[in-house]
């Protein structure tokens, strides 16, 4: 059997911290988190030696910004050729915002990327350091391609993934959106591969132009649009209640602002589950027929990063629409889109 090279990328967080006088920080090396790991696992692996782009321990994933997470995926790109996996050790605050991003980053991508992290060091009794970074070593020793991410022995795709728990008390931090969660063994044992025959396109330019923002029922419209006439964003991210969309006063403020500034607002459900689908009621209907874009089953770290890979792409803002309601790697359903269109257009086409 022909030894698997599987190559880790140590960014920080948890899984790599340790006390300090200030609390806990990255102490630990990859090396220090190997030698942990139940050594039967090693098997016809051969785990070579870390990459450290942000320092032998790496950084808290709090301070992940645009140009670490091009990093990551710069490592994976000038690593390729020599290796059949990655692993990608990072912090759970920012960890599905990554992932996120690497898929897009990798679109197409023939072998596996497994993301995971820790909610308690090392130090703690119940530390889910080494099971973790066991069920990620399981999942890249798979013919599994894609990104995906690895935690409390669970496999989800890196577009569907979220974090739905921030306590240390409770281990699994990370959930599908669509609640499709894969065992490690199924994982093992089946085909779950993503991109499987499509065409590798690895682009790691990204816009910052974007941010989210969070509308409350008394979200004051005057404030609104002074934030956005003071910032240069290409692109908003608005949280919503449901699928009603919001008051007519803020969508019309959202609306104006994009037209005026060639902008994108895209509405997602405050909620990590469900459809966040605007023409179902007639508030969302006025959205749609302003131009607002609704997110549909995508996860917020989804919309984020796909945001930041293709807003600045040629072709403009109708091509950026087009590509945003297309599944480009598994984070949208087809047959929701499909429908959405179907509804949405008839909606515009009555505006």
């Amino acid at each position: 059997m022909t030894t698997q090279r599987i190559l880790p990328i140590h960014v920080g967080g948890t899984i790599a911290s340790a006390s300090s006088d200030t609390g806990f920080k990255p102490k630990l090396s990859f090396a220090d988190l190997l030698s942990r790991i139940d050594k039967g696992l090693a098997g016809d692996r051969l785990i070579v030696q870390a990459q450290s782009p942000f320092g032998e321990c790496g950084i808290d994933s709090a301070g992940m910004q645009l140009s670490h997470i091009q990093k990551v995926a710069e490592t994976v790109c000038s690593n390729y050729d020599q290796h059949d996996a990655f692993i990608v050790t990072h912090g759970t605050d920012t960890l599905a915002y990554t992932a996120s991003m690497l898929a897009f980053m990798l679109q197409g991508i023939q072998k596996p990327v497994i993301v995971t992290g820790a909610q308690k060091t090392l130090e703690d009794k119940s530390s889910d350091v080494t099971g973790n970074l066991e069920t990620a070593l399981l999942a890249a020793s798979t013919p599994n391609s894609g990104v995906w991410v690895a935690f409390n022995g669970k496999i989800i795709k890196a577009v569907r993934a979220t974090k739905i728990d921030i306590g240390v008390d409770y281990l699994d931090a990370f959930a599908s959106n669509l609640r499709d969660e894969i065992t490690i063994s199924a994982f093992q044992r089946n085909d779950h591969a993503v991109n499987r025959g499509q065409v590798e396109t690895f682009n790691t330019e990204v816009s910052e132009a974007l941010d989210i923002f969070s509308l409350t029922h008394t979200t004051n419209p005057a404030q609104l649009r002074r934030y956005l006439d003071n910032s240069d964003l290409k692109a908003l991210i608005v949280l919503i209640y449901g699928m009603s969309g919001h008051r007519e006063e803020l969508m019309t403020v959202l609306s104006h602002w994009a037209a005026e500034n060639q902008a994108i607002v895209i509405a997602k459900t405050h909620s990590p589950y469900g459809s966040t689908d605007l023409s179902k009621y007639e508030l969302g209907v006025k959205a749609l027929q302003m131009g607002i874009l609704s997110a549909l089953d995508m996860t917020l770290e989804t919309i984020y990063a796909k945001t930041c890979c293709f807003i600045n792409k040629s072709g403009g803002l109708k091509e950026f629409r087009r590509q945003f309601y297309s599944n480009i790697c598994g984070e949208l359903d087809e047959s929701v889109s499909r429908k959405f269109s179907e509804k949405s257009n008839y909606w515009l086409s009555t505006s």
